[in-house]
This record gives C-alpha cells, sequence and structure tokens, in this order.
C-alpha cells in the first residue's frame, strides 16, 4: 500500500488543476470538503483518475460514461455528491 506524505498530497492538489472549467468547478468543491478525509487506497484512486484525459473524466463526473471499475465508481460519486 502506498503512503501519501504532505509532498505528495500537494503534489495531487496541483493535478487537480485541469483544462475544463468544469472539471476545475467540480474538483474545487471536492477538494475543499473531501480531499482531507480521503484513506490512502483511496488517493491511490483518485490519481489514476487524474490520469485520464478531461474530456473522459468530465464524461465519468457527468455519468455520460460509465465505468467497470468499482474502485472508480465509489471514489467518482464522492466527487459527484462532493
Amino acid at each position: 500500500m502506498v503512503t501519501f506524505d504532505d509532498a505528495a498530497k500537494r503534489r495531487i492538489r496541483f493535478l487537480t488543476r485541469r483544462g475544463l472549467l468544469e472539471l476545475d468547478i467540480v474538483l474545487k468543491r471536492f477538494m475543499e470538503k473531501e480531499f482531507q478525509h480521503l484513506s490512502n487506497a483511496e488517493l491511490s484512486v483518485f490519481v489514476e483518475i487524474l490520469d485520464l484525459p478531461d474530456q473522459e473524466f468530465l464524461a465519468l463526473v457527468n455519468q455520460k460514461e460509465t465505468t467497470d471499475n468499482p474502485q472508480f465508481a465509489l471514489l467518482l460519486d464522492k466527487i459527484r455528491r462532493s
């Protein structure tokens, strides 16, 4: 299991700056409300999600596309609820 220290969490915060305004808005709310409560396992999944292209990420957040990855689904639900 990967452990995320403060430097790694700062890097993740930087990665949430996206090229799409819609994603920036959603991620800003998520980061303010939920980020500090994520476990190391959830942070690992979040990093994987952040590796997705912006359009694919937005389609998953907006539920225009679905994922077969149950870990993605759980975290995407947290992002949507924030």
